[in-house]
């Protein structure tokens, strides 16, 4: 299948885009009077005749008619090329760059061809995004310098600017020029994805160089952009994703490129920025330096419908710095006033202004001006952008006037396309979400998907319906509340589910079908409507209306952070988290949404990475709760408390707390706030310390003692929640006065009875009443609890006593007794179940039985009525019923354990039993597999004609089940011993045994053994946290239970019903049953207060994790590099005006030597002109000959050297022109009569001079002079040295070698040509090892006497490579050669030493003087190891040329071995490095022939080398 798009791609391409070959031979015309003279002239194109793809066809001469003919007609694209189908696309894998993997994608395209079909290309075969802005980049096509503000601006400004707007950038795609900044500003600051650089390079493809290589369909080549510098070729830029190469049929020609790319931009301009925003890509033109050429490409730009803003770095130089010039000038006197109509659309960026804005920001407020678009239209395109930072500073400005809807639009624009800063901007501006939300915005944004893909939310809208729902399926805000609900489960309920809201929304609904439908009747039957309609239309809209702005049903940020939760937009639900009151319970609502969508998603089988996504989401707002949460206890404890249980009208009239238990945020419940709440509701108003078991017990044993209780004031339980009837039994002990105070009294009961009221909380006294006391008492949880828990042991042993006594026919006194608790406590069950939260009995059951003891207690229940009914019968029926007693204890027994759990430290042993259990039913499981496995062969081995019976099943588990406890039962392990009768087979049981008993008892047990150690050490340090979770549950479920235990309770469910009929009988509204749930009612005042204080809450939080964040050590490190940023361009930016300075001062001193030679050359021409007699003449020719005669060096010291005669000299010749010595102030070896004019100017500047750093030197090379009368030439040494100046380079590898040392050194000044200005040099010079040995030898001078003979080594080594080279047959086709090495003597401490060029590139050696050598895999390789045999035969087996190394075929360091040079001794030829015999030998015995040598016609044996031969013939150095 994907094969089968690519080759529809490959088609479409090819029918698509086209390229162009000239057809005609039109000379130039400069070629048209010489073409007879020229032998190959030149076609218009640029194309040589040869290289016209007609001449096979058609002869050269038959298409030219003659020069008469060519200049009447005028070479042109659309007359004299043709288009055929494009040859050229694929992808370029760029080989400049080892850090980064460079690929581009690129084509081939005719320069007419259509913009579309481009747009259609990089958008859907490249799949790249879609452009909200186009950077088109113009300036200088050359190299040119940029200073270094100018480049940074420019670099991080565009990149900036590209990425944050997900931008295009367009230039020509050369690496020079601006192409190249841009790519280097790619490199420094853009990304490495291909789809993420989006840099478009519009090429001409006649001036790339090798776009021979780029020719193929759908091809990956490899391209590597090095261009020589003397070709008028350019190479593509690296770090450019895409290239269009636009192709006209000619070559070498610029300018075809520009027309092609100015369509493309028109018609980019013309798409859509979003889906959502009306407004086209905006198009902004980027100046950089630039010719002529870029004025007028300016004007054209500006002029143009709709035009197009220009964006000039001004100090870039030329054509920016003239349109900087210009647009200044007409600022101050509009002189020029055709610059002036465009002046808005031209924006001038100075790097070096103080108060300039960074370059992103400048350059995207200037694509907003350029445009003249209204305010309503940049917002648009700003929030397109995403950049709120430009919207914030230039747009939603005080004072800007905005159309109606525009700013509602923008909101809900905004919402949809996730940008928070715009929200963020729209609140901070104004927008209120009572009046922009409405029900159809908010429906749009629930239908609004974030992708092709995102349809979780019609996913569980499915999962609650049932049903599969189409694919437009609209979803509704009754379908989002229902998946709230189902969410969140439990007694939640919505409120879009609600019946008010239900009917709010159906009246809506079919007031808007009225109107849509009373709106098709006009479009069909035009203005002829009757009055009744039309009044009935009118209505209808009003309605409507009116219904749209109801105030039934308020929206507020709650509603668009649910809808942020349910969308996943993680970002924009952490925003409007801050926004609006109850910002705890809503973290704690997002936690439990977040988690039950997680496990939604993992039922549905979605992918991992949204799971986990969503349990992050989830643990993400769950640590907000807590931090806030921990926030608000650290400032008011007390306060604390009251957020976690009021109550939150919004949300289902829930508290914090019960949504955190919801959630399992079990860090929330285990803080310390939340611990102390629950303590304090676990004891109620009881105020005691030490021995409350005690008292407990004794005062519920002893009613009287309850009144010597010492019990907490009101104020002390303000903070805990309390249930509308618990705040209806409270009253005061003193009784109402008369008058004022009754009205008060009277006024206090209506407060208390109505929740809704200012306040709810009663006036406190000092003392409580005695029915208040005893009424506190009772409530208390901590009293129901020990009650309870005593009346329960009583009832154990009750039902001890008569399961294990004999049962009579008619119930004891104690099992009735135990029937009327068991029965109590089954109508308790039954109240609980219908008294709890969910509305719908189905929801009620699913909440009760989700409770594991409630399971047990059902059990138990079901199972003593079972056992009730069958002891009524006789005979074996009553035996079952005891029975079926004797079974059901256990379950009450058990029953236990959930009373120790209330206990701190049973309750964690009881949470790691629980965890235990759960972990260990698979390897249970697998056991009980074994164990099955084992019994069943066991059992039909032992027993074959068993009998069908219910006790094959036990009797199969029975012992294997008891041997994983250590019951072997030896007897029966051998079934045939001691001559017993034994089944067949039953030899078999005695390994199956073993086997069995290895796994089951070594293995599975042991691994049971470690996962329960596993999880108890675990579970060790997390027990207390799941003990304080599980304590909420405990305290709620006593909270809520019957003060009076079974049997007991019976009398409270009689008063029930009684008080349920009587309320019935009243009318008792739904809201007022809600009110018995247990929560802190607040007044509004207070509840006002409340919210004002969790708002601080937030405000700290925020600000102390901002505080925390400045203070941590990242941002720390990130400002400290951020300074030392600016401190490197502050130091750069010094560099660069210190190396200005000292160009110009190097420039002047030139200056000044040139004006020293003129004068000195004019006071002796004046002197010569004076001279009256011919003494005077002679005496002043003599005069100005004799500094000329003192220039000579004088005679060297004569150094012997065997073949080689070269007299150095060690006195420096006097300069014809001024030396760049007197910069350093060596006046001392220049003439008196010079001056160093520049040094004497230095005094009156300012500034101190910067001296040029370097070392004068000499330079001797060797000459090449034809002899007379003979063929060969004579080589000798130069007659003088002629001085340079070096300066040394740090150096990043080690250069030194075991001989010699080296270092990189750069030629700032050389005599005549001897070196070349501007280049690097390596230097050599030997070891200083290597001069001790030798000294043995030459005792003087030994340094020098080294370096001759390096020199001659290498200069043999190069003689014998030029021979090699002539000789060598044309297979052969690589022909290397060796670098000139020349002699080089320092003047500061009189030091010799040799010079030679510095090779760029890969440095690799091949051999070395000791023959060994590496294994040939290229031609080179082969050519070199070849040399060195050619060498050896070539000499007569005297000499051979090993260590022979370099960079590709430029070689250097040779060793020249002969066989008989004599080491230590001063008849050495060559270099110290020669190993003589030995060396050769050893390279005879490795050297292993190539398809090189072979060529060269070399045998493939080695002889060893000749003794005492003469070698006249080889010496290449005269003496």
């Amino acid at each position: 299948m994907l094969c089968v798009v690519f080759q529809s791609q490959r088609c479409w391409i090819d029918d698509t885009f086209c390229k162009r070959e000239c057809i005609k031979f039109i000379p130039a015309c400069r070629d048209i009077h010489s073409f007879s003279s020229l032998p190959t002239p030149r076609c218009c194109c640029g194309r040589l005749v040869g290289e016209h793809t007609w001449l096979e066809t058609d002869p050269f001469l038959s298409r030219w008619p003659g020069p008469q003919a060519v200049q009447e007609e005028r070479w042109s694209v659309e007359c004299h090329t043709q288009a055929s189908a494009t040859d050229a696309y694929g992808t370029i894998d760029f080989q400049d760059s080892t850090e980064r993997n460079c690929h581009a994608k690129y084509v081939r395209v005719a320069v007419d061809a259509k913009a579309e079909a481009l747009l259609q290309l990089m958008l859907r075969e490249w799949q790249m995004e879609r452009p909200k802005l186009l950077l088109t980049v113009h300036g200088g096509a050359e190299n040119f310098p940029l200073p270094l503000k100018v480049r940074q601006a420019f670099s991080k400004g565009l990149i900036t600017a590209a990425q944050s707007t997900g931008a295009w950038i367009i230039t020509d795609g050369i690496n020079t020029g601006v192409s190249l900044y841009v790519g280097e500003a790619v490199k420094a600051y853009g990304t490495n994805g291909r789809r993420k650089r989006n840099a478009v390079g519009v090429t001409p493809w006649g001036v790339i160089d090798n776009h021979s290589d780029l020719i193929g369909r759908d091809v990956l080549r490899p391209y590597q952009p090095l261009r020589n510098p003397l070709s008028e070729t350019v190479c593509l830029n690296s770090l450019h994703s895409h290239f269009l190469l636009v192709d006209d049929g000619t070559l070498g020609k610029h300018g075809c490129q520009l027309g092609l790319r100015r369509k493309l931009e028109r018609h980019i301009q013309l798409q859509k920025i979003h889906t959502r925003v009306n407004q086209g890509v905006p198009v902004v033109c980027v100046v950089v330096e630039g010719g002529p050429d870029i004025v007028s490409m300016v004007l054209d730009y500006v002029s143009s419908v709709p035009p197009v803003p220009v964006f000039v770095f001004e100090g870039s130089g030329r054509a920016a710095d003239l349109l900087a010039f210009l647009h200044k000038q007409t600022a101050m006197d509009r002189c020029v006033n055709y610059f002036y109509i465009y002046k808005t659309q031209i924006t001038i960026f100075d790097s070096e202004s103080e108060d300039q804005q960074e370059a992103d920001c400048a350059i995207l407020m200037a694509t907003l001006k350029g445009t003249k678009a209204s305010p309503a239209e940049q917002l648009s395109t700003a929030l397109a952008w995403d950049r709120a930072d430009v919207a914030n500073k230039h747009i939603q400005v005080y004072g800007q006037y905005w159309q109606v809807g525009s700013l509602e639009q923008a909101m809900l624009d905004a919402l949809i396309m996730n940008r928070v800063g715009f929200v963020k901007l729209l609140i901070d501006n104004g927008m209120t979400m009572n009046r922009f939300l409405t029900v159809s915005r908010l429906e749009e944004l629930y239908n609004t998907q974030q992708g092709p893909t995102d349809n979780f939310l019609h996913h569980l809208v499915e999962d609650v319906k049932q049903n599969h729902i189409p694919k437009g399926y609209r979803v509704s805000l009754i379908d989002v509340g229902q998946v709230i609900e189902y969410l969140i489960g439990g007694a939640y309920r919505s409120t879009y589910t609600r019946k008010h809201f239900r009917a709010y929304y159906n009246r809506l609904h079919t007031h808007r079908t009225v109107c849509e439908r009373s709106g098709t009747s006009i479009n069909r039957s035009g203005t002829r409507l009757t009055f009744h309609i039309q009044m009935d239309l009118k209505e209808a809209q009003q309605q409507s209306s009116k219904l749209g702005d109801s105030s039934l049903v308020v929206f507020n940020f709650n509603d668009l952070f649910v809808w942020a939760v349910l969308q996943r937009r993680q970002q924009m639900a952490l925003f409007l988290w801050q926004h609006g009151e109850e910002a705890m319970v809503r973290a704690t609502v997002a936690c439990k949404l977040y988690r039950a969508m997680a496990h939604e998603a993992q039922q549905n089988n979605m992918d991992d990475n949204t799971t986990e996504q969503l349990k992050t989401y989830s643990l993400e707002f769950g640590q907000l709760a807590v931090e806030v949460l921990d926030n608000a206890f650290r400032q008011n404890e007390r306060m604390a408390m009251k957020l976690l249980t009021s109550e939150m009208e919004a949300w289902s009239h829930f508290t914090c707390l019960q949504m955190a238990v919801s959630s399992r945020l079990r860090p929330f419940v285990s803080h310390s706030c939340t611990q102390m709440l629950l303590t304090d509701l676990w004891t109620g108003r009881l105020n005691m310390r030490k021995n409350s078991w005690f008292k407990i017990i004794l005062s519920i044993l002893m009613p009287p003692a309850i009144l010597l209780l010492d019990f907490k004031s009101q104020a002390d339980m303000s903070h805990v929640p309390q249930s509308h009837e618990a705040l209806q039994f409270i009253w005061d002990t003193g009784r109402p006065e008369e008058g004022q105070d009754v009205e008060k009294g009277s006024a206090c009961w209506e407060r208390i009875s109505d929740p809704e009221a200012d306040t709810v909380i009663p006036v406190t006294t000092p003392c409580l009443f005695w029915t208040r006391r005893l009424y506190e008492f009772y409530n208390a949880p901590v009293v129901k609890f020990m009650f309870h828990t005593m009346s329960y042991l009583a009832f154990l042993m009750l039902f001890s006593y008569t399961v294990l006594v004999k049962m009579e026919d008619r119930p004891s006194t104690q099992e009735w007794l135990v029937i009327a608790y068991i029965v109590s406590t089954a109508v308790e069950k039954i109240r609980e179940v219908f008294m709890s939260e969910p509305r719908k009995p189905s929801q009620k059951l699913k909440v009760w039985f989700g409770e594991y003891w409630n399971v047990s207690d059902f059990l138990a229940i079901i199972l003593f009525l079972v056992g009730l009914v069958l002891r009524w019968h006789s005979g074996s029926y009553q035996t079952a019923g005891r029975i079926t007693y004797c079974l059901d204890i256990i379950f009450w027994y058990v029953r236990i354990l959930d009373l120790l759990a209330v206990n701190q430290h049973a309750g964690h042993y009881l949470t790691m039993i629980t965890k235990m259990t759960s972990n260990m039913f698979y390897i249970v499981v697998m056991m009980a597999i074994v164990l099955l496995s084992f019994g069943v062969s066991r059992k039909a081995i032992l027993s074959p004609d068993e009998a069908p019976s219910w006790s094959l099943l036990r009797d199969v588990v029975n012992q294997p089940y008891w041997m994983m406890f250590g019951e072997g039962y030896p007897d029966e392990i051998d079934a045939c011993a001691e001559g017993k009768p034994c089944a067949p087979g039953a030899f078999l049981h005695p390994f199956l045994q073993a086997v069995y008993l290895f796994f089951q008892y070594l293995i599975m047990v042991n691994v049971l053994l470690a996962i329960l150690n596993n999880v108890y050490f675990k579970m060790k340090f997390a027990s207390k946290k799941l003990w304080m979770y599980n304590r909420y549950r405990y305290i709620m479920t006593y909270q809520e239970k019957l003060w009076l235990p079974p049997p007991l309770i019976s009398l409270i469910h009689m008063t029930l019903c009684v008080t349920a009929i009587y309320r019935k009988h009243r009318g008792l509204s739904e809201k007022e049953r809600d009110s018995c749930r247990l929560k802190l009612y607040l007044g509004r005042e207070e509840l006002k207060r409340l919210h004002e204080f969790e708002d601080r809450c937030v405000i700290a939080y925020f600000h102390k994790k901002k505080q925390d964040v400045l203070c941590s050590q990242i941002h720390r490190i990130r400002a400290t590099a951020e300074r030392a940023e600016e401190m490197g361009l502050v130091i750069g930016e010094v560099s660069e005006r210190v190396h200005f300075i000292q160009d110009r001062l190097q420039v002047l001193d030139s200056q000044l030597g040139q004006l020293q030679v003129l004068s000195a050359l004019a006071v002796d021409t004046l002197t010569l002109l004076s001279a009256s007699d011919s003494l005077q003449q002679k005496e002043a020719h003599l005069g100005h000959c004799r500094p000329i005669a003192h220039s000579h060096h004088h005679s060297p010291n004569s150094c012997t050297l065997p073949h080689i005669d070269i007299t150095p000299c060690h006195t420096p010749k006097a300069y014809s022109s001024t030396p760049p010595s007197l910069l350093w102030g060596h006046t001392s070896r220049s003439h008196p009569m010079e001056k160093n004019n520049l040094m004497r100017l230095a005094h009156t500047i300012p500034f101190t001079p910067v001296s040029i750093i370097g070392e004068e030197v000499s330079v001797y090379s060797l000459e090449e002079v034809e002899a007379a009368g003979a063929e060969s030439s004579v080589i000798s040494w130069s007659p003088r040295g002629l001085s340079a100046v070096l300066q040394p380079l740090s150096s990043e590898g080690c250069l030194d070698g075991a001989l010699r040392r080296a270092m990189r050194m750069l030629c700032t000044w050389a005599e005549g040509d001897v070196l070349s200005v501007g280049c690097v040099y390596v230097v050599k010079s030997f070891q200083p090892k290597v001069i001790r040995t030798w000294q043995r030898v030459f005792h003087s001078d030994t340094p020098l006497q080294l370096c001759l003979r390096e020199i001659q080594q290498q200069r043999a080594a190069q003689k014998l490579m030029h021979v090699f080279n002539q000789v060598k047959p044309e297979n052969v086709p690589l022909s290397p050669r060796f670098l000139d090495v020349s002699l080089l003597h320092c003047h500061s401490d009189g030091q010799w030493l040799t010079i030679e060029r510095n090779m760029l590139g890969d440095f690799r050696k091949y051999n070395n003087n000791s023959g060994e050598e590496i294994a040939p895999c290229c031609g080179m390789e082969e050519t070199l190891l070849a040399f060195s045999h050619w060498t050896y035969q070539y000499s007569c087996r005297e000499l051979l040329v090993l260590d022979i190394q370099g960079v590709g075929s430029e070689l250097t360091d040779p060793s020249v071995i002969r066989a008989d040079d004599k080491s230590l001794t001063g008849d050495m030829v060559f270099g110290p490095a020669n190993l003589g015999d030995t060396a050769i030998q050893s390279f005879v015995l490795k050297h292993t022939c190539n398809s090189c040598c072979k060529n060269l016609g070399l045998s493939g044996g080695m002889k060893l080398p000749l003794k005492h031969k003469d070698t006249d013939q080889f010496s290449f150095f005269s003496p």
